[in-house]
């Protein structure tokens, strides 16, 4: 497959679409088990903090 050149504007609209993606994916998993357990890495925070 060709590598596609893509504008910052078209990578940067992917990324977010992908991260509301999982977001969307995570909260319905979450609101439908009862036990969980969560682990971050801040390195993948946008503004590096934790909160």
């Amino acid at each position: 497959m060709k590598a596609m050149q893509l504008s910052d504007n078209t990578a940067s609209r992917r990324i977010d679409e992908m991260s509301e993606d999982v977001e969307i994916q995570l909260v319905e998993k979450l609101k439908k088990n009862k036990k969980i357990s969560v682990q971050m890495d801040e390195s993948t925070l946008r503004d590096r903090r934790l909160y």
